[in-house]
């Protein structure tokens, strides 16, 4: 579920003495790449890069300087030369991104600045199934025009909204249209109405860009796991996000569980969801007699050693685990990372996902997983939906396109 404009794809970097066949050589766009990536910081290293003369190098340090897109990392640039000399640095302070996680009983909004670092934030209570898709479009609309009041609107790069899947607000409806057909529309209606590019995806891919960055080693196979109202899971290989044909990967909530009839939101009967997310587990525990509203009540009192409560939330998290041993023995993830309600059950819930995961995985694959709770805590979506529309904004094409006259 991405919508975005389409990205001309990059130019082929040239390094060592291969020429390129483009007038610009490098673009300021490129050059830009490198140094926010810390491959290259220094004039000699970029035109070593590039293949080209150190003043075309220089050209286009220049430019980046005049957009404030890039500052000295020393702390004065060499005087009395012909030319910026000593490290240069990504200005993450350049502009700002507005950036929405979209849950099912509650939305948080940001603004951050060029590096995901949230500078402005609020959480608003609505949902999603009881308002619907036109109450969020409006609420979002106006979140973002409150962040925009704290900073100059002139200088912001992107939106990057994560949403539920697509199965759990396609039933939704918009002005007597599907969901999906809402969601189609919202990147171009925000574009219009924000003057720059927005990106729609799935929160769990968003929460899965989140978790990437806070890692010191990368990943082979990440498995980002949501386990809030609803279930549902991310997949990053070599740190880039697994979509699926459809966009429709990991949707493990909707995966039947044996001896379950209960009827799901998706249509079906049997699912995942039904028993073991927030929203049935709230369910649950009210049945027996102790009124809940939502996941995030079941945690408290889980976290806070009620019985019933702890009970539920450890089937749940093995009911899960079991679930997540077939992706795991599929995958072969070497970190699972938790995010959602369920991980502030207290141990409950891992020890009931870890039981899960121990009996139903192969030992071989079981024994190699870091199984772990999010390190961005409830700002791994929105810092993940800021970081995913920034790699876009900050592609060399669209920087070009802002600093070439």
């Amino acid at each position: 579920m991405v919508f975005d404009t389409d990205v001309p794809s990059s130019p082929a970097t040239v390094r060592g003495d291969a020429r390129r066949a483009q007038p610009l050589q490098v673009s300021p766009g490129e050059v830009l790449e490198q140094i926010r990536d810390g491959r290259a910081q220094t004039i000699s290293e970029l035109a070593r890069e590039f293949g080209v003369a150190r003043s075309t190098v220089t050209d286009r340090i220049q430019t980046l300087l005049g957009a404030a897109l890039i500052n000295f990392a020393d702390d004065e640039p060499t005087a009395g030369r012909g030319r910026p000399a000593g490290r240069f640095a990504f200005n993450a302070k350049a502009g700002s991104v507005l950036a929405a996680h979209v849950g099912m009983s509650g939305t948080m909004v940001a603004l951050t600045d060029l590096a995901g670092n949230v500078v402005w934030s609020t959480q608003v209570q609505l949902d999603l199934q009881a308002n619907g898709l036109d109450d969020l479009e409006g609420l979002l609309r106006k979140a973002f025009a409150d962040a925009l009041d704290t900073t100059d609107p002139r200088q912001l790069f992107a939106i990057g909204i994560g949403l539920p899947g697509d199965l759990e607000i396609g039933h939704q409806a918009h002005a007597g249209k599907p969901g999906a057909t809402w969601v189609e529309g919202l990147r171009t209606r925000l574009e219009a109405e924000f003057g720059c590019m927005a990106l729609v995806d799935k929160d769990v891919n968003c929460i899965a860009v989140g978790e990437l960055t806070t890692m010191t080693v990368n990943p082979k196979v990440l498995v980002s796991l949501k386990v809030g109202t609803v279930i549902a899971a991310g997949l990053a290989i070599d740190g880039t996000i697994v979509q699926g044909a459809a966009g429709q990967f990991g949707e493990i909530g909707h995966i039947k569980i044996t001896g379950n009839d209960r009827l799901c939101a998706c249509g079906s009967v049997g699912c995942l969801n039904t028993v073991a997310s927030g929203k049935a587990l709230a369910e649950q525990l009210t049945a027996e007699g102790i009124a809940v509203d939502t996941a995030r009540d079941v945690a408290e009192l889980a976290s806070r050693g009620v019985p019933e409560a702890s009970r539920i939330v450890r089937r749940a998290g093995l009911t899960i685990g079991k679930v997540l041993a077939t992706a795991i023995n599929m995958l072969n993830p070497d970190v699972i990372a938790v995010w959602g309600y369920l991980v502030e059950a207290g141990d409950s819930f891992f020890a009931g996902l870890q039981e899960g995961i121990i009996r139903d995985a192969l030992p071989a694959s079981a024994r190699e997983i870091r199984l772990e709770r999010s390190h961005l805590g409830d700002n791994a979506g929105l810092r993940g939906a800021a970081l995913a529309a920034i790699n876009q904004a900050l592609a060399p094409e669209r920087v070009d396109a802002r600093v070439i006259a």
